[in-house]
Parts: C-alpha cells; structure tokens; sequence
C-alpha cells in the first residue's frame, strides 16, 4: 500500500523544462502562471477571482516567488524573466 500511494504522490512531480532551468529558479506551473497574471497587470484579488482561489493562496504564491528568487518585489522577477526572454 505504502508504494502503491508513494508512485501515485510522485506522479505530481514535474521535472523543470529547459526554459524554466535558464531562469536559475524553478517555478510551479502556478507560480509561473501568477507571474505572468502579475505581469499583465492583475492584482492579487483579481488573480485570485480568475483563478478560483482564495487572495491568501495567491500571496503564498508570491512569497514563495520571492524566496525562491531572493528578489525583494515581485517587479524585480518579472524584469529577470523579461531580460531573458522568458517572459
């Protein structure tokens, strides 16, 4: 049973894609997603209503954006991403 629920929990797990190891950082698919909401110009309650989650998941996210990154604003990510073309 324990292997039977390790392989299911494990199946979750992405391997980062050429494009996202050339950012230094590895991004969830949401964190990703986020970014580029940001990007556009939506403000965390906004993301949140389009997304179907609560503000306070979307801040998670953009914590962790940050301590991923090292970066002090989430402004400072975008003009990485940007400045290599990931964006």
């Amino acid at each position: 049973m324990i292997r039977e629920y390790l392989r299911y929990d494990l199946s979750f797990f992405k391997y980062p894609d050429q494009e996202l190891q050339m950012t230094g950082n590895t991004f969830s698919d949401r964190e990703f997603q986020i970014i580029k909401l940001i990007e556009s110009g939506m403000s965390s309650d906004q993301i949140a209503e389009k997304l179907f989650v609560r503000t306070f998941t979307i801040n998670t996210h953009r914590r962790n954006i940050l301590d991923k990154t090292g970066k002090a604003h989430i402004s400072e990510v975008i003009y990485e991403l940007k400045k290599k073309g990931l964006l």
